[in-house]
């Protein structure tokens, strides 16, 4: 009777032991696949970060592009407005043309945000450690975003009624070269008919100073547009770094 007992007692623990064991095993398998998984997800999010630091790379440098459109845009109004208050006697008739020609207020920003959806849709974007670079690009590519899209329509609307006024009431004709200039090409002026009494009447007077205002609430926006992308950029590669 005794030895039985103890037969069963040994049983029993050896039993318990093999449980423990596979248990121990297969909780061991678990975290290790977990781990793996972990890893995996780690380095999907760094290769996204990779690539995102080159998109904002290419977004910053199309973001001062166009600002320094915006500022030569901005020196010929001064120019045109200085001519118009001094009665035309600054500017040739074809100098106001040439002029009216090269300012372009209308040229948008359009950031790419391919890379960051793709990290939303994963959920690799929550492995992101830095909060602040987490606050950034959501910012960039929800809020300023939709702010962005909303000044863009509203500067083209105004860009192109009074673009049609300045071809219509100098009637002038040109030739576009769509492989030169950075980003929409380059118009060469081939023929006008000066209007000297819409040159100097108050019409265009006030379409000047108002494509002023959008030059420089859209210079303002892009520059606070192009801190916030350098930021993101310098962030995007600490967080790489990290693992």
């Amino acid at each position: 009777m005794t030895k039985t007992i103890i037969t069963l007692k040994s049983f029993l623990r050896n039993n318990i032991v093999q449980a423990i064991v596979i248990i121990l095993s297969v909780l061991l398998s678990f975290y290790l696949e977990q781990r793996r998984q972990v890893n995996i997800t780690k380095q999907e999010k760094n290769y996204l970060l990779t690539d995102l630091t080159k998109t904002l790379e290419s977004d910053i440098e199309q973001i001062e592009i166009i600002l320094e459109g915006l500022d030569i845009s901005d020196k010929n109004l001064i120019k045109l407005l200085d001519d118009i208050n001094n009665n035309h006697t600054i500017l040739t008739d074809r100098q106001v043309a040439e002029i009216l020609l090269q300012i372009q207020i209308g040229t948008s920003f359009f950031p790419q945000d391919g890379i960051f959806n793709q990290l939303i849709a994963n959920g690799t974007f929550n492995l992101i450690e830095n909060e602040e670079l987490k606050s950034i690009l959501l910012n960039m590519y929800t809020h300023k975003k939709e702010r962005n899209y909303a000044t863009s329509v509203e500067i083209d609307n105004f860009n192109l009624l009074w673009r049609r006024q300045i071809m219509g009431n100098f009637r002038i004709q040109f030739n576009y070269n769509s492989y030169d200039g950075e980003i929409y090409g380059q118009q060469e002026l081939t023929r006008f008919r000066f209007n000297k009494q819409y040159y100097l009447s108050n019409e265009l007077y006030g379409s000047l100073s108002q494509s002023r205002i959008y030059v420089g609430m859209y210079t303002r926006f892009l520059n606070d547009q192009k801190n916030e992308y350098q930021t993101a950029l310098a962030l995007s590669k600490t967080e790489i770094g990290k693992d």
